[in-house]
């Protein structure tokens, strides 16, 4: 070919060049989930509000370092600005929830307390302690349908001291629950050691000393 670099680029390239994006390419985590009934979607552990006529629909997150987007057939119903604080898991549009905070999806907060009820005072104490703990009720109901169902697989007493325990310190969590509930678990299947018991009619080691038929 005739001619070098730089007046190949010229003739060949220069002319199929755009210009470049006004914005800098920004990469961008793709997540397939659903909208679950207290319509706060997941994405690493924090939970991102949508309208709650949403709730159990299939839904895209789109996650950068600063935005979540949440998508349901393809359109946007969301944008959150993406939370990295500790101690708050829970992003919540106040439009995005029923009106007077209404039952979603047949779930309340009286409901939650009619099942609490159920088992006892310490848990319907706890589950109240819970529900209030928030800005926003339906940010506590995941902790809280967590809590309750433990009763599938523990006594009402159990149930009862773990919650009696979380209450006395001030620990509303369901992580916290949880920890009190196998903590009680294993003190009550650790096996009692055996004791040694004196008494006169017991021979000693003394009495098996020489073996054989004198044992």
């Amino acid at each position: 070919m005739q001619g070098n670099r730089r007046t190949a680029f010229i003739q060949i390239d220069q002319p199929a060049l755009q210009p470049l994006p006004k914005q800098a390419y920004e990469y961008a985590d793709w997540k397939e989930r659903r909208v679950p009934f207290n319509y706060h979607v997941d994405y690493e552990k924090y939970y991102y509000s949508v309208h709650y006529s949403q709730v159990h629909k299939p839904c895209s997150v789109r996650a950068t370092l600063t935005t979540i987007e949440i998508f349901v057939d393809g359109e946007r119903v969301a944008a959150h600005a993406r939370s990295y604080h500790g101690s708050r898991r829970y992003t919540t549009v106040p439009e995005h929830m029923p009106e007077n905070h209404k039952i979603v999806s047949g779930w309340s907060s009286d409901r939650f307390l009619t099942w609490a009820e159920k088992i006892g005072p310490h848990t319907t104490r706890l589950i109240q302690n819970i529900l209030e703990s928030r800005e926003y009720p339906v940010q506590t109901y995941r902790a809280c349908m967590g809590i309750l169902n433990f009763q599938k697989n523990y006594s009402a007493e159990c149930m009862e001291r773990a919650s009696k325990n979380a209450s006395e310190k001030r620990l509303f969590s369901y992580k916290y629950f949880k920890l009190a509930l196998n903590q009680l678990d294993t003190a009550e299947n650790t096996p009692v050691p055996a004791k040694f018991i004196v008494h006169a009619n017991i021979r000693g080691n003394s009495a098996f000393a020489e073996g054989g038929l004198h044992v």
